[in-house]
């Protein structure tokens, strides 16, 4: 049964992810204690407005999309927040290599094939933030990190596939395989950018 105006469905099976479905890994050691960790997408847009209109002609991105990840841990384990990052140093001066994130969505099953992963590429610490407090007695560490880019797959596909639901989408094959393997930008699924 749905829903009669969303169609989102209703049935016995829980429909939204859950933290606990979440596992977050660095190289294959996994993360614990994390509070939260959030990862948004930002690109600057070129807006191209219309004199004696002011009507917008047009807007287009002018710049590469910036990934900023911030991350609060508990001091849990013995482990200060770069050191269960799997990073061998404490203080973020010391980082002289770039590391991947993966974050695991096993909402959809646990299997590889069901798994949504979301891998952030290229992280660097920006800053880092250990916080003591006498109200509550417990450690926590804030950490910002500034990321290459992002790529998303289900089983080494697109991670698109309209969900439970099987909405239909736009289907751009481009946009997916960019999605899927992180290609650095627009003109690079036409094979115009420089591989290194």
């Amino acid at each position: 049964m749905a829903y009669p105006k969303t169609h989102s469905l209703l049935d016995s099976q829980i429909s939204t992810a859950l933290s606990t479905q979440i596992v977050v890994k660095v190289g294959g050691t996994t993360v614990g204690a994390i509070q939260s960790i959030t990862f948004p997408q930002a690109r600057d847009m070129n807006v191209f407005e219309e004199i004696g209109t002011e009507g917008i002609v047009e807007v287009c991105p002018k710049g590469a999309t910036k990934i900023t990840v911030t991350v609060e841990r508990l001091v849990f384990d013995g482990l200060r927040l770069p050191e269960a990052f799997a990073r061998g140093f404490v203080n973020i001066q010391a980082q002289r290599y770039p590391f991947d994130i993966q974050i695991i969505d096993t909402s959809n099953g646990e299997s590889n094939q069901a798994a949504i992963v979301t891998t952030i590429h290229g992280c660097w610490f920006k800053s880092y933030a250990p916080t003591i407090t006498a109200n509550a007695f417990i450690i926590s560490e804030r950490a910002e990190l500034q990321a290459e880019k992002m790529t998303t797959s289900q089983g080494g596909h697109s991670a698109v596939y309209g969900g439970r639901r099987g909405i239909a989408f736009d289907y751009d094959t481009a946009e997916r395989n960019t999605d899927k393997d992180g290609r650095v930008g627009r003109l690079d699924s036409a094979g115009f950018a420089l591989k290194i």
